[in-house]
């Protein structure tokens, strides 16, 4: 059985798909992924990394049980690149790059090409 995987349609409600993930699985562990949006021109994301990371991300959360994926595109490449988004200067999930995958109950990171690394995104996974 896969992951449950709740997706976040407006980042900025990041917080409130966090905290309802948390209550409504209390017996899963819950992971937040963040990467670059798909850009429409090319149905790619724009971010390399991400393109690299994502289906692998996505296979490995297909063959756990044990956890919640919360899907959190940050938007398109300038609403990213603008020092000021939200996501840089949030006290609590601190995102500086993308592909990150955030363990919600340590807060700890894995980081861009570290996603696409099997090994360490079961261990990273597995330590939760």
């Amino acid at each position: 059985m896969p992951a449950t995987i709740i997706k976040v349609p407006v980042i900025e409600d990041i917080h409130r798909a966090i905290n309802k993930a948390v209550d409504d699985h209390k017996d899963k562990d819950v992971f937040v992924y963040f990467y670059a949006s798909i850009d429409p021109a090319t149905g790619k994301s724009w971010c390399p990394d991400c393109v690299t990371a994502g289906p692998i991300v996505e296979e490995y959360f297909s063959k756990i049980d044990n956890a919640v994926l919360v899907d959190a595109p940050v938007g398109d490449r300038p609403k990213w690149k603008d020092p000021n988004h939200f996501l840089r200067h949030d006290n609590v999930l601190k995102i500086t790059a993308v592909p990150t995958l955030v363990n919600w109950t340590t807060k700890s990171q894995l980081v861009e090409n570290d996603c696409e690394d099997l090994a360490k995104l079961d261990k990273f996974v597995k330590r939760a």
